[in-house]
């Protein structure tokens, strides 16, 4: 079900993402195949340079995250899994806490996290998934089997001890609560997905949580680290 992006004035404050948002993507205006006016949008060249600088960019790369997410495998002696994508607004990676193969089906249980490049918000979640396999073994198929949204029974201690690195190298930076990163927001369209209904979690990060392609159970509290964006005066 597509939720509409929403939450309570009165008590928090998630205006910050919202402004994100709009000033690097131009709401309301459709991304078509490369013609038109979205690509000539201020926010989009923006972010272009920021792409650039940040990821494309191989010293910085490394100095700003591959280092500190080697680091940090080492640490929980785990092996790290660089995701980042050269054209979503993120550094991200993935911890493999569990990988197994049983015939043509291979199962594994991953700890994303993810850094906005366009505002001070990172995100956390567990990734429970499946791949079959062809018999050709080139080819397969996979599937999102649950998403764990917080510190949860085997995600628990990985989850809090990355939340905590993170904190610690990005301090201005707040989690963007799965509840929050799933919601829609009209309009939106992200210039490195064709797909119409974008959420902000694609906005901001990436598409591996995109609402239009992650099915699967949820697991924790979808709302993890909302208490962050309460009102000072809350």
């Amino acid at each position: 079900m597509k939720l509409n992006f929403l939450f309570n004035p009165d008590i928090y404050d998630f205006w910050k993402i919202y402004d994100a948002v709009k000033q690097y993507y131009p709401i309301g205006i459709d991304r078509g195949h490369g013609e038109g006016i979205y690509f000539d949008y201020p926010g989009i060249k923006k972010l272009e340079k920021i792409l650039v600088d940040n990821i494309h960019d191989s010293q910085m790369y490394k100095e700003q995250w591959v280092d500190f997410t080697e680091k940090l495998a080492k640490e929980l002696h785990l092996e790290n899994v660089g995701t980042t994508f050269g054209q979503a607004p993120s550094y991200s990676s993935s911890l493999i806490l569990e990988r197994s193969r049983v015939n043509d089906c291979l199962y594994t249980k991953e700890l994303h996290f993810s850094v906005s490049l366009i505002g001070d918000f990172f995100q956390i979640y567990g990734l429970d998934s499946t791949r079959v396999f062809e018999k050709d073994g080139q080819r397969g198929y996979s599937a999102v089997n649950a998403v764990t949204t917080s510190p949860f029974q085997e995600y628990g201690k990985p989850f809090e001890y990355v939340r905590n690195r993170l904190e610690e190298k990005y301090p201005n930076h707040l989690i963007v609560p799965y509840g929050i990163g799933r919601t829609i927001i009209n309009g939106l369209q992200v210039h490195y997905l064709d797909n119409e209904t974008c959420c902000v979690n694609t906005a901001l990060f990436n598409q591996f949580l995109n609402v239009e392609d992650v099915q699967g159970s949820i697991r924790g509290d979808m709302y993890y680290g909302i208490e962050k964006w309460q009102k000072k005066d809350i």
